[in-house]
C-alpha cells in the first residue's frame, strides 16, 4: 500500500467520525427558550439579535425568543417566567444574599457606566465632585465604589436624583455631573454640539464587568445541553456582531429598532462598546474567580452583606463535556495513530534528504547565533553608555511606561529625591508626587492614552514633588512620549527649582516694598501740594491786586519788587507741576491717548508763546516749512515736550542766537523726525550723560532759571507714546534735540498718495476728465463726530475740494436738526454717538421721504460686521478707521 492510500484510508476515517458526531447532534430536539433583557433594544444586545437572525440559535436546536425590559430580570429567573437573562455586576451581590444564580459569561470586560461633565466645568476627577450637584444611579455601583476608594467623604457632595431632563439640567449648570452610560449621553451632548468629559471607572483602577448573562441553578441542573448550546450561539452572535457592525447597525434598524435611534447613534454605540469588550483580546464571555472576588469584595465594602462567601456554584462549568468525551476521544486517537503512521513513513521517505538540510540548517544557525551575540554585545554597550550619559547628566531623567511604572532613573534623580534606584524601579511614578497631584496624574494619562491629546507633553511646566524625606519641593518638568513595541514611553527632565522660586519670592517682595514706598512718596507729593498751592494762592493773588491798585499807586521799585514775586511764584509754582508730573510718571499712573495729530497744528498752537519768550532772550526762532503729516500722539502731552524742547534752546542760547525747528518723514520706518537746534554753548561731554537725569541742571544752577525736571518728564512722555526721544551737542557749537513719533496709518500725508493714484498729475477734481477747467456746483457736506481729532482730519481734508464746505456737529440730535433747516448733499456719520447713535440717526433719515435721497456714508471704528444687521440697508457706504483716504476719495468721487 503506496502513501496515497494510506492518506484516502485515513480521511475515509476521519469523516466517519465526523458525521457520526454531527449525527448525534442532530439528535437534539429544539427547545423553546426565552431571554429577558435589562433594557430596551439597541446595539448593546446585538449579538443576541446576531444569533437569532443568522440561525445560531437554531442550529443549536433552539427556537429563542427575546423579550425587552427595563430592569434587570431576576425575579423573572427565579421564578421560571424566563431561562436566561441579562444583568449587572449586581447580580454578584444577588447571590451572595442567597438567590440560587449562575452567571454563563461577561459581554464586556468594563462598565460602560461614566460620570458626564461640562468641558467647561473644572471638574477632571472624583475629588473634584466635593460641594457639587451630582446625579446617582442606584445601578452605577462601580462609579459609588471611587468615592470609597478615594476615601472622599460624599456627605460634603448634593447627590438628586435622575429626571428626564438631565442633560438640560447640566447644560443649564443646575447639576454639575450625570450618571451616563458611555454610548448615550455623550453621543447626545456631541449632538448638541455641547463640549463634554467623562470620568470612568477604569480610570481608577475599578474593573467591573457587564452585561452578565445569566440563568438559574435549577435550570442549569435540569437542562445542561440546552445551556451550553444557548452560551456558544449568544457569544457566536456577539463575535459576529463585531466583526460585521454595519450590517448589524442595518438590523437593528430594520427590526429591533424600538427607540427610534438614528444610524449615526447606533454606530457610535457600536464603537464604544465594542471598546469595552475588549475582543479579539479576550473572547465574549469570558470571566475569572479572582476578578468575580475582587467585584464582590467591593460590593461587601458598599454595605450589601458582612462577608464574601463561596463563588464556586455563582460561576459556570460546563457539564456537557464529560458525555461527549468517548466520541471526541475515539476520534483523537484514529487522528493520533494516523499521524504517527504518516510521520513514520515520511521519516523513512525523506531521511537523507531532511538530514542534509539540517546540517545545512545547523551551520546558519551558528553562523547567525555568532551574529547575534556580537549584536547582543554592541546592544549592551550602547545601553551601558547610554546609562552612563545619563547617569552624569546634572538634570533628573526618569523613564516610566504607560502604566506610570518607572523604568529608568539616573544619579541626578537620586540627589533629587532622595530614592536610590531599586527603591523606585518597578514603583508607580505617583510615589514621586503629593497626593494632590496623583489623581491628575492618572487622568491625564488616562485621556492621553486614549485621545493622544495632552497639555502637558513637550513644553517645561512647573509642579510640586515630593522628597523621599516626605518633604514638597517645586520642580521645572519636562514631558516627551514615544512608541516602543507599539506600546508608549514617557521620559521626564526634572530640575529643583527651589532656589529661583525663593528669589522670585524675594524680587516680588522688594517690588511690593519699592512700589508702596513710591506710592508713599506719591502720596506724601500730593499732599503737599496743597499745603503749598494755598499760600502760593495767597501770594500770587495779592501780589496781582497790589499791582492793579490805582487808590495806592506803587513806585517803580516797589512794583519790580512785586513783579519779581510774581515771577518767584510762578516759577514756584511751575516747579511743583512737574515735581508731580514726574511722580505720576513714575508710578506708572499716567496714561495717554492716541490722537491723529497733524504736526502743524502743534506749530500753530505753540507759535505765540514760544515766540513771545524769545523776543524776551533776543533770540530769533525760524519754524520751517514743516510737512503736513499726522502723528499717532497725545495732542497735549506732545505739545508740552515741544515748548520744553524750544523753551530749553531759548534759554540755554547766546544773545542774538537762532533756535531752528524743522520736521521730516522717516521712510524707513514710518516715522516723523521733530528736530530743535539751537546756537548755544552746547553740552561738555562729561555731562551728556546726566541730560535726561531729574533735578540735573549740567552746571547752570546760577546762569539759568529751572528745576531740572523737563527733559526727563519729556523723555518719558515720548517713550509712553510709542516714540523716541535723542541728541547730539558739540560743546561751543549748539545743541539738536529731536523726537521721532510714529505717523498714523490713516495720516494726512496719504492725501499725495491719494492725488497719485486718482492719476499720473496730481490736478484738482475738476479737471480730470479733460483739461479744460470746469466749474463744479458748490457742496454741502455735514460731518456728524465727536472726537476733535477726527474732525480735523477730515477738515484738512476736504480743504482740497475748493467747491465743498464743511460744517460739523458733535451729536445725532445735532445733525438732524441741521438737516431739517438746510438739507446737505452729503452726510458723514459716526455711530457710536453720545446719545443717539448713528445708525438710529440714519435710520430716522431713512424713515423721512424728504430726506431719505442723501448719500450717508458711516466713518466709524465699529467692524461692519459688528453692526451688519442693524445696518442692512441704512448707508450708502460703510468706511472703518483708520481711514484709508484712497478709499473715502474714490467713495466720494460720484458725489462731488
Amino acid at each position: 500500500m503506496n502513501l496515497k492510500h494510506l492518506l484516502l484510508v485515513a480521511l475515509l476515517a476521519l469523516s466517519w467520525n465526523i458525521h457520526a458526531h454531527e449525527d448525534e447532534a442532530d439528535k437534539l430536539h429544539q427547545h423553546d427558550v426565552t431571554i429577558k433583557l435589562q433594557w430596551q433594544h439597541q446595539f448593546q444586545f446585538a449579538g443576541i439579535y446576531v444569533a437569532k437572525e443568522k440561525g445560531f440559535y437554531q442550529q443549536a436546536g433552539l427556537n429563542v425568543d427575546i423579550q425587552a425590559g427595563f430592569t434587570r430580570p431576576y425575579d423573572e429567573v427565579e421564578s421560571s417566567d424566563v431561562e436566561f437573562g441579562i444583568s449587572g455586576t449586581g447580580i454578584v451581590a444577588e447571590y451572595l444574599k442567597g438567590r440560587p444564580f449562575v452567571a454563563l459569561g461577561a459581554t464586556f470586560q468594563n462598565s460602560p457606566y461614566v460620570w458626564l461633565v461640562k468641558a467647561d466645568s473644572g471638574i477632571y476627577s472624583a475629588s473634584d465632585f466635593i460641594g457639587k450637584t451630582l446625579t446617582r444611579q442606584f445601578y452605577a455601583d462601580d462609579l459609588t465604589s471611587i468615592f470609597l476608594k478615594q476615601n472622599i467623604d460624599t456627605s460634603k457632595i448634593q447627590f438628586v436624583l435622575p429626571s428626564e431632563k438631565n442633560l438640560d439640567n447640566l447644560i443649564d449648570g443646575h447639576v454639575d455631573g450625570l450618571t451616563a452610560y458611555i454610548s448615550n449621553e455623550p453621543f447626545l451632548m456631541a449632538q448638541r454640539q455641547e463640549p463634554y468629559r467623562t470620568i470612568s471607572p477604569q480610570d481608577y483602577d475599578i474593573q467591573f464587568y457587564s452585561d452578565i448573562l445569566f440563568t438559574s441553578q435549577q435550570y442549569l441542573e435540569q437542562n445542561p445541553t440546552t445551556v451550553e448550546a444557548f452560551r456558544q450561539a449568544t457569544y457566536k452572535g456577539w463575535r459576529y456582531a463585531a466583526e460585521h457592525p454595519d450590517e448589524i447597525v442595518d438590523l437593528i434598524l430594520q427590526k429591533y429598532n424600538s427607540q427610534q435611534k438614528s444610524r449615526a447613534h447606533l454606530k457610535f454605540e457600536a464603537k464604544k462598546l465594542l471598546e469595552l469588550s475588549l475582543y479579539p483580546t479576550v473572547d465574549f464571555g469570558h470571566m475569572t474567580t479572582h476578578r468575580w472576588q475582587q467585584i464582590a469584595d467591593i460590593y461587601r465594602q458598599l454595605g450589601h452583606y458582612d462577608e464574601v462567601g463561596n463563588l464556586d456554584d455563582f460561576l459556570y462549568k460546563n457539564q456537557t463535556a464529560n458525555t461527549t468525551q468517548p466520541i471526541w476521544l475515539i476520534t483523537t486517537l484514529g487522528i493520533i495513530s494516523f499521524i504517527a503512521l504518516l510521520s513514520y513513513l515520511l521519516k523513512r521517505h525523506h531521511n537523507a534528504k531532511l538530514t542534509a538540510q539540517i546540517r545545512q540548517q545547523t551551520e546558519s544557525m551558528k553562523q547567525e547565533l555568532l551574529e547575534r551575540k556580537a549584536l547582543e554585545a554592541k546592544a549592551r554597550h550602547e545601553s551601558l553608555r547610554l546609562q552612563t550619559l545619563l547617569d552624569n547628566t546634572i538634570d533628573s531623567v526618569i523613564t516610566i511606561n504607560q502604566s506610570g511604572i518607572i523604568e529608568n532613573y539616573n544619579n541626578a534623580s537620586v540627589q533629587l529625591f532622595g530614592y536610590q534606584p531599586d527603591e523606585v524601579i518597578g514603583k508607580n511614578i505617583t510615589m514621586l508626587m503629593p497626593a494632590s497631584y496623583r489623581d491628575q496624574h492618572k487622568l491625564g494619562m488616562a485621556r492621553f492614552l486614549s485621545t493622544e491629546e495632552t497639555r502637558t507633553i513637550g513644553k517645561p511646566v512647573e509642579v510640586e514633588a515630593l522628597h523621599k524625606s516626605g518633604n514638597t519641593f517645586p520642580i521645572e518638568l519636562t514631558l516627551s512620549d514615544f512608541k516602543w513595541e507599539q506600546k508608549y514611553l514617557f521620559t521626564g527632565i526634572a530640575r529643583d527649582i527651589s532656589q529661583q522660586k525663593a528669589e522670585q519670592e524675594s524680587l516680588l517682595k522688594a517690588k511690593y516694598e519699592a512700589e508702596r514706598a513710591n506710592n508713599a512718596k506719591s502720596e506724601f507729593l500730593s499732599s503737599m501740594s496743597h499745603e503749598l498751592r494755598t499760600p502760593l494762592n495767597g501770594i500770587l493773588g495779592f501780589s496781582q491786586l497790589l499791582l492793579s491798585d490805582t487808590a495806592h499807586t506803587l513806585n517803580e521799585k516797589q512794583r519790580h519788587n512785586i513783579n519779581q514775586i510774581i515771577h518767584s511764584g510762578k516759577h514756584l509754582l511751575s516747579l511743583i507741576n512737574d515735581v508731580l508730573e514726574l511722580s505720576e510718571i513714575e508710578s506708572g499712573r499716567i496714561k495717554t491717548s492716541d490722537d491723529h495729530v497733524p504736526i502743524a497744528s502743534v506749530f500753530e498752537e505753540c507759535q505765540p508763546l514760544l515766540q513771545a519768550l524769545a523776543k524776551q532772550q533776543n533770540i530769533n526762532i525760524d519754524f520751517q516749512d514743516g510737512t503736513d503729516a499726522v502723528v499717532l500722539a497725545d495732542f497735549t502731552k506732545l505739545k508740552q515736550v515741544f515748548i520744553t524742547l524750544v523753551s530749553n534752546a531759548i534759554k540755554y542760547n547766546k544773545t542774538g542766537g537762532k533756535v531752528l525747528v524743522s520736521a521730516s518723514v522717516q521712510t524707513h520706518n514710518s516715522s516723523l523726525k521733530l528736530t530743535i537746534t539751537d546756537t548755544g554753548k552746547g553740552i561738555s561731554k562729561d555731562r551728556q550723560a546726566q541730560v535726561f537725569t531729574a533735578f540735573e541742571r549740567l552746571g547752570q544752577e546760577r546762569h539759568v532759571e529751572g528745576a531740572g525736571i523737563g527733559l526727563s518728564v519729556s523723555k518719558r512722555l515720548i517713550e509712553a507714546m510709542g516714540g523716541q526721544i535723542d541728541f547730539a551737542s558739540t560743546e561751543g557749537q549748539g545743541t539738536s534735540f529731536w523726537i521721532e513719533l510714529p505717523l498714523s496709518n490713516d495720516a494726512i500725508n496719504h492725501i499725495d498718495n491719494i492725488k497719485k493714484a486718482d492719476g499720473e498729475q496730481e490736478v484738482p477734481l475738476s479737471q480730470r476728465k479733460t483739461d479744460t477747467e470746469v466749474a463744479l456746483p458748490s457742496k454741502q457736506i455735514l460731518y456728524i463726530e465727536d472726537n476733535p481729532a477726527n474732525i480735523k482730519l477730515i477738515e484738512v481734508f476736504l480743504n482740497r475740494f475748493k467747491h465743498v464746505s464743511l460744517e460739523t456737529c458733535e451729536t445725532a440730535e445735532a445733525g438732524l436738526e441741521i438737516v431739517n433747516q438746510r438739507k446737505p448733499d452729503l452726510i458723514l456719520m459716526d455711530i457710536n454717538l453720545p446719545g443717539i447713535s448713528g445708525i438710529e440717526a440714519a435710520q430716522k433719515l431713512r424713515d423721512t421721504p424728504e430726506f431719505a435721497d442723501i448719500p450717508l456714508i458711516a466713518l466709524t471704528a465699529a467692524a461692519p460686521e459688528e453692526n451688519s444687521h442693524a445696518a442692512q440697508g441704512l448707508f450708502t457706504a460703510y468706511i472703518t478707521k483708520p481711514v484709508d483716504f484712497t478709499l473715502l476719495a474714490r467713495t466720494l468721487q460720484p458725489y462731488l
